[in-house]
């Protein structure tokens, strides 16, 4: 049972291919970007992961130095990156 809820709640069978459905549909979008994803050139894939993390990290995060250098040094030593 979900939080806040002292009894289970009723769910129709047609409730339950609804759910079914959508997540079949959300699980095939998931296989599609991700196959997107790894088509891209491994260095096309690094930078834009870097792109990601620089977007969205923490503002709030304590200052500290964001030099991608050993990002892409570990990418190079495993033979990921030649940039």
């Amino acid at each position: 049972m979900g939080r806040g809820y002292s009894r289970a709640m009723p769910v129709s069978n047609r409730d339950r291919e609804v759910f079914r459905k959508l997540g079949e549909a959300k699980a095939e979008a998931h296989r599609d970007a991700l196959a997107a994803h790894l088509a891209l050139p491994l260095e096309e894939r690094l930078e834009r992961s870097w792109a990601l993390y620089l977007r969205y990290r923490d503002p709030n995060a304590p200052e500290r130095d964001d030099d991608p250098t050993p990002f892409y040094e570990r990418a190079r030593a495993l033979g990921m990156y030649e940039g």
